[in-house]
C-alpha cells in the first residue's frame, strides 16, 4: 500500500506555554495579584487591570534557536484589545454573568488560549476587576511535504496576531503543477477599528481561475447584545471535481458571485433571548455544461456533463429569526485535549425564510427558500451529549418540488472515564438532494468520512459515519505542551442518491491511532497526527498518515468540506452565531 501525502495541512506553529495540569483543576482561590477572589454581587468596580501574557520563552530556554525565533515573532496581545472585549467598566456595578459572558468572548478569540475574570475586594469598600489571559501561538508556517519530485507542494506563512493587535495575515502558495503556481492571500482583523467588529479579505489566485471575498460584521457574541449585522460580497471562477467510479476525476467549470447584506435586532430585555432580522441576498451561478480533465498544462474536453446544471441569478429578501435557552458549562477536555470550554447546555433554533424579488422577464427564477439549525446540549458534568441539524432548500414558485435540499445532522456523546481518560462517540449524516450545481459527497472526506478511505473513486449524495475515539492526556511536557494519543474506529456507508456517478456502497470500516498535541499547553487547538488503516477491502482502501490542526471548540457544528461546497454561500451557519 501507499500512503496519502503526508500532510494536506503540516503547519508548524512555535510558541511555549507554562505548564498545567492534564486533570480537572479546582477553582483559583486568588487573583493574579494574589488577592482572594470574592463573589460578584453588584458591587462598584473601581479598577479593571489587565494581565497579557504571552507563551513564555522560558519554555524554550533548552533550545535557544526556537527561543531567539519565538521571541522575534511572538508579540503578546495589547492589554487595550482585551479590554475592549470586557462587557464591564469602571464604575458599573459587578454582574456575574457580564464576567463571565466576557470570559467567554476572550476565550472565543482564536488569537487567546485561556482567560479568566476576577473579582477582588479593594479598600475602597468596592471591587476591581482582574482579567488574565495566556495567547495562543501567533507564528503560523507550514506546507506540503512528499515523497516524489517537487518535494516541496505548498507553503503557508504568517502570523495570527500580528503585533498583539488580534490581526491574522497570511499567505500562501501552492504548486500548480504543469500549470501555474496558485498564490493567496487571507488577513482578519478580529476588532476592527477598535470595535468588537470583525473584517476579513481573502483572495486566491489559483492555477486555474481564482477567488476573493471580503466581510464586515458585528458578530452576536453574547445574549445580553442587542443587534448585530454583516455585509459580505465575493468571487469565485474555478472548477467542482466529479469522481467517477473508474477512477476519472473530470471538472466542471463553476463561476459564482455573491453578496449578502443585513441584520439581526434582540427583542425583549428580560429572559431568553429573541432574534429578528433582516438581510438581502444576491446569488449568480453559472456551471459548465462540459467535462474537462487537466493534464500536462491543458484542459481537455471529454465531453458533456451527466447531466445539465442551470444557470441562475437570484436576489432574494430573507426574515431571520431565533429563539434559545442556552447556560454555558465550563468543562475541560471535551473537543480539546486540555483546554476549558464553554459548552452550551438547553435549546436553539434559528429559521432563515427567504423570497426572491422579482424580475422582469425572468419568472422560472422565482422561488422561496427555507433554512434552520437546531441545537441541544445537556451535561451531567461526567457525560456531554449534543445534538446539531442544519437543513436548507428551495421551491419555485409555482411547482411542488423542492431542489438544492441539503441537511447534516450531528450527535455527539463525550464521557469523563477519568482526569485523563476520555471517550468519544460520534454519528454523523449528511445528504442532499437535486443539487442545482455540480456536488457530490465522498466517502473519506477529511472531517466527515471514513478515514482510510480519503482516496476513494467512490461519490454519492448520502453519507452515514459512526466514530469513537479513546483518547488518553499523558502530560505536560517541560512546559511547552500538552501531549496525549488516543486510538479510534469509524465505520460508514455512502448512497448514491441523484448527484453525478453516484455509487452505493458496503459498509466501509477502519481502525487506528492518532498523537496528540496543544500548544501552549491548555490551548483550544490540537495537532492530530492520524495514522488509519482500512479494514474493509474495495473503495481504494489504503492506510494514510495525515496531519491536522483545528480547534473544535466552537459552538457552530463545522460541516465537512464537500458539504460546505454544496450549500447556498449566501446562508448564516446559525442564526446565534449570525454573521
Amino acid at each position: 500500500m501507499t500512503s496519502r501525502r503526508l500532510g494536506s495541512a503540516l503547519v508548524l506553529v512555535l510558541s511555549i506555554g507554562s505548564a498545567s495540569s492534564a486533570g480537572a483543576q479546582a477553582p483559583p482561590s486568588r487573583a493574579p495579584s494574589g488577592r482572594p477572589i470574592v463573589s460578584c454581587a453588584g458591587q462598584p468596580i473601581n479598577d479593571i487591570v489587565i494581565y497579557a501574557d504571552a507563551p513564555t520563552v522560558a519554555s524554550l530556554a533548552r533550545v535557544p534557536r526556537l527561543a531567539s525565533i519565538a521571541r522575534a515573532f511572538h508579540a503578546t496581545t495589547r492589554p487595550e484589545l482585551i479590554r475592549r472585549f470586557l462587557l464591564l467598566e469602571r464604575g458599573d456595578a459587578c454582574s456575574e454573568q457580564r464576567r463571565a459572558d466576557s470570559e467567554r468572548i476572550l476565550r472565543a478569540q482564536p488569537y487567546i488560549a485561556e482567560a479568566d475574570a476576577f473579582v477582588v475586594a479593594n479598600e475602597s469598600g468596592g471591587v476591581d476587576l482582574e482579567v488574565a489571559t495566556s495567547d495562543e501561538a501567533a507564528i503560523v508556517f507550514g506546507g506540503n511535504v512528499r515523497a516524489a519530485s517537487p518535494h516541496l507542494t505548498s507553503v503557508l506563512g504568517g502570523s495570527a496576531n500580528v503585533a498583539g493587535q488580534g490581526l491574522y495575515a497570511a499567505v500562501s502558495w501552492r504548486d500548480g503543477a504543469s500549470f501555474r503556481d496558485a498564490i493567496g492571500i487571507r488577513i482578519i482583523d478580529h476588532q476592527f477599528l477598535g470595535r468588537p467588529w470583525t473584517f476579513s479579505v481573502e483572495g486566491e489566485r489559483a492555477s486555474l481561475g481564482g477567488s476573493w471575498r471580503s466581510e464586515a460584521a458585528h458578530p452576536f457574541l453574547t445574549d445580553l447584545q442587542r443587534v448585530g449585522w454583516r455585509v459580505r460580497l465575493g468571487q469565485a471562477n474555478g472548477f467542482v471535481e466529479l469522481r467517477q467510479p473508474d477512477g476519472i476525476r473530470p471538472r466542471v467549470a463553476l463561476q459564482r458571485g455573491f453578496f449578502d447584506v443585513g441584520g439581526i435586532l434582540r427583542v425583549g430585555n428580560v429572559g431568553p433571548p429573541h432574534l429578528v432580522g433582516f438581510s438581502l441576498t444576491g446569488l449568480q451561478e453559472r456551471p459548465g455544461d462540459r467535462l474537462t480533465l487537466p493534464e500536462s498544462g491543458m484542459v481537455r474536453d471529454i465531453g458533456p456533463v451527466p447531466a445539465p446544471f442551470a444557470r441562475h441569478r437570484i436576489l432574494r429578501a430573507n426574515a431571520l429569526i431565533g429563539v434559545r435557552k442556552i447556560t454555558f458549562a465550563r468543562l475541560e477536555g471535551v473537543d480539546a485535549l486540555t483546554a476549558v470550554q464553554d459548552v452550551p447546555i438547553g435549546l436553539q433554533l434559528g429559521m432563515l425564510f427567504g423570497r426572491s424579488l422579482p424580475k422582469p422577464g425572468e419568472r422560472e427564477e422565482e422561488d422561496v427558500f427555507l433554512a434552520g439549525d437546531l441545537y441541544v446540549g445537556a451535561t451531567s458534568g461526567r457525560m456531554t451529549s449534543r445534538l446539531q441539524l442544519q437543513a436548507e432548500g428551495r421551491r419555485p414558485i409555482g411547482s411542488r418540488s423542492w431542489d438544492g435540499v441539503i441537511a447534516t445532522g450531528r450527535v455527539t456523546n463525550y464521557t469523563r472515564i477519568s482526569s485523563r481518560h476520555r471517550n468519544q462517540l460520534a454519528l454523523e449524516f449528511s445528504g442532499a438532494y437535486r443539487q442545482r450545481t455540480p456536488f457530490q459527497l465522498l466517502l473519506g472526506v477529511p472531517e466527515g468520512g471514513v478515514r482510510g478511505y480519503e482516496e476513494s473513486y467512490y461519490a454519492g449524495g448520502q453519507r452515514l459515519v459512526a466514530r469513537t475515539e479513546e483518547r488518553y492526556v499523558l502530560g505536560n511536557i517541560r512546559g511547552a505542551a500538552d501531549a496525549g494519543v488516543a486510538v479510534f474506529g469509524d465505520v460508514g456507508r455512502q448512497w448514491a442518491g441523484d448527484v453525478p456517478y453516484g455509487v452505493t456502497t458496503s459498509v466501509k470500516a477502519s481502525l487506528g491511532i492518532s498523537l496528540l498535541a496543544s500548544i501552549p499547553p491548555r490551548s483550544a487547538r490540537v495537532w492530530r497526527a492520524d495514522l488509519a488503516f482500512p479494514v474493509t477491502g474495495g473503495a481504494n482502501a489504503r492506510w494514510t498518515l495525515s496531519f491536522t490542526n483545528a480547534d473544535r471548540t466552537a459552538f457552530v457544528f463545522r460541516n465537512a468540506r464537500d458539504v460546505a461546497v454544496g450549500k447556498e454561500v449566501t446562508v448564516p451557519t446559525s442564526i446565534f452565531a449570525w454573521p
